[in-house]
């Protein structure tokens, strides 16, 4: 029951940073710095409110003004806070065109400075990330992908996506690997209001210069490897 107001309580502080944030983000439509404002603002909310403590190690790969393709394990709706602390810079989320339609949180989504990208339609996409190519190394943009898909909340990673690799060879973006603790599979479900730990790795950026599609592979099997020995690391946090 405990679990259950505060999960409720999470989804309203949500809601509430965004009607704060709402004026800033319509005054500067479509600026990535909304998106950081966001982030930024909510990691105190969870820290005083939730009483969830985000750590963060290396946050230096990721305070250049410099593209970057970032991409890290994908457990629990809480993931909007475990992402919190990664935004160093201006990060903005690829998502798909759809998601601009969904009613205010769309409308949200787009105003943040985040990315819509057309699939299906091989020329739409096409034009997408030519786009998308532009507007990355032009502004210095990273880009959040998870490439497992979807919400994992077992012990191994699931199969990688190949999009977030597409993208950094597309855009020449080297892939920077983060790592979180399993939260979810170690702490889960939360009991009441008692702390929460969630603990974050940021790994050396991994080079894409001079790689094609057929490296895809190669650079997805690495990426995987430096993400699961981190997220090994981290969970020790929570043996006592």
């Amino acid at each position: 029951m405990l679990y259950k107001i505060r999960y409720a309580l999470y989804s309203a502080s949500i809601i509430a940073t965004m009607l704060v944030l709402l004026p800033f983000f319509v005054i500067r439509a479509g600026n990535p710095k909304n998106t950081k404002l966001f982030f930024n603002l909510f990691e105190k909310v969870s820290k005083y409110l939730l009483n969830i403590h985000v750590h963060i190690e290396n946050p230096e790969y990721l305070q250049n003004n410099e593209p970057g393709i970032v991409i890290g394990n994908h457990q629990h709706n809480f993931d909007v806070i475990t992402v919190s602390k990664l935004y160093q810079s201006l990060i903005v989320v690829l998502g798909k065109f759809e998601l601009g339609l969904i009613p205010i949180f769309g409308q949200f989504f787009v105003l943040g400075g985040n990315i819509l990208v057309k699939r299906g339609n091989r020329r739409k996409a096409l034009e997408s990330m030519n786009k998308l190519e532009t507007k990355v190394n032009k502004k210095g943009l990273k880009v959040l992908v998870f490439p497992e898909g979807h919400r994992n909340r077992k012990a191994e990673l699931a199969p990688f996506k190949k999009g977030a690799f597409y993208t950094a060879i597309k855009t020449q973006s080297p892939l920077i690997p983060f790592s979180a603790s399993q939260f979810v599979s170690l702490k889960y479900p939360l009991k009441g209001f008692e702390r929460l730990d969630i603990y974050i790795k940021v790994h050396p950026p991994i080079s894409v210069a001079g790689k094609t599609n057929k490296d895809i592979p190669e650079l997805i099997a690495k990426s995987r490897e430096v993400i699961q020995q981190g997220i090994n690391e981290m969970n020790r946090h929570y043996i006592n």
